[in-house]
């Protein structure tokens, strides 16, 4: 396997942890500061064992630490990068929408061909 196959392999199992939203919204909330898995919990509505699921996945890619603290592990983000990349997503979500709201206002101008009656 070349170099560069495993860099692209890589980068795919990092967007693939991204890829889910219920960990984006755990990313977001990191974002603001470390909490702990019931934390994550309360705010996204999923029990805890779901939580700890996504959180091991996010761990394994390395966008979230965990401190142990006695018997609680708090979570924060590895990088502020982490939140950058999803907000560098997100500004090509807001481009996209306002190009497909261009088109759709673009094409409500257009006026429909009429047939001629004979």
């Amino acid at each position: 396997m070349s170099a560069e196959t495993v860099r692209f392999a890589l980068f795919a199992e990092v967007f693939a942890a991204l890829a889910h939203p219920k960990r984006l919204e755990m990313i977001h909330y990191l974002g603001e500061r470390q909490r702990n898995a019931g934390e994550l919990a309360e705010l996204t509505g999923l029990s805890k064992a779901n939580v700890s699921q996504h959180l091991s996945i996010l761990k394994a890619r390395g966008l979230v630490h965990c401190d142990k603290c006695g018997t609680f592990c708090h979570y924060r983000l590895t990088s502020p990068k982490v939140l950058e990349t999803c907000e560098i997503v997100r500004q090509l979500i807001l481009e996209q929408m306002d190009l497909t709201t261009a088109c759709r206002r673009q094409l409500a101008e257009v006026v429909p061909l009429r047939k001629e009656s004979s």
